[in-house]
């Protein structure tokens, strides 16, 4: 039956409309909303690069040594600095995990294409409260108010060190037509080696004033718990 219809009189017949599927087909850059964000995110960062640039001596320090880590919290200066241009480059981040999904749940497919950079963000943001949610119920009264802020702030320090690997990477991927699925690996591993280095300095900081066990239960806590529970969300939901 299926020759019959796809061969008549010796002819292949082709429909005259254009398949749906290929009709509805849109790439994550053909929507507007995604370009708008891009380009308010390239601007924002355009305009802190100054800020960035003079940060960068204090990030290469911090992620060297846990000393850093701390006299960068005792700057107060320094440490708003870095604050605010984490605020800044957690668009392109979202963008980047979005772009990439990096992290998409299984009830990302209900929500339109131009919303889903902006649950993206959401997610994001909603992760970030978790783990500080972590450390206002399990903070360790061990720290000092700067080796604590250290671990607090772990995560903007190793944001702003790996921005500049994940845009060369997005680069690359874009130059050399690389598939999507290589991409989704390496930003991913980027991502996830990132959060790592962060999750070793902050042990390292933890085990200058606490035990070896009580150490490894601060790290479950403040850290394990809210990446297992964003995971679970991701994988159950």
């Amino acid at each position: 039956m299926f020759g019959e219809e796809v061969f008549r009189s010796g002819t292949l017949e082709m429909p005259t409309q254009p398949w749906e599927g290929l009709e509805q087909a849109t790439y994550w850059t053909d929507l507007p909303a995604n370009r708008i964000v891009v380009l308010v995110a390239v601007v924002l960062m355009i305009a802190n690069l100054l800020d960035y640039i003079r940060l960068m001596p204090a990030l290469l320090f911090s992620a060297d040594r846990s000393r850093g880590a701390e006299m960068l919290e005792h700057s107060l200066g320094l440490s708003r600095t870095r604050n605010l241009t984490a605020l800044v480059y957690l668009l392109p981040l979202c963008i980047t995990i979005d772009r990439y999904a990096a992290a998409r749940p299984d009830f990302w497919s209900a929500i339109p294409p131009q919303w889903s950079l902006a649950a993206t963000t959401g997610m994001t943001v909603a992760a970030l409260l978790l783990r500080r949610l972590c450390y206002v119920l399990f903070r360790p009264r061990q720290l000092s108010g700067e080796s604590f802020s250290a671990i607090l702030n772990n995560p903007y320090t190793y944001l702003l060190l790996a921005a500049p690997i994940l845009f060369l990477t997005m680069g690359a991927i874009a130059i050399f037509h690389l598939p999507a699925m290589v991409g989704w690996h390496l930003i991913l591993a980027e991502l996830g080696l990132a959060w790592l280095f962060a999750i070793v300095r902050s042990g390292q900081i933890l085990s200058k004033r606490c035990s070896g066990l009580s150490t490894f239960l601060y790290l479950c806590g403040l850290e394990f718990l809210p990446a297992a529970i964003m995971v679970a969300v991701m994988m159950f939901f």
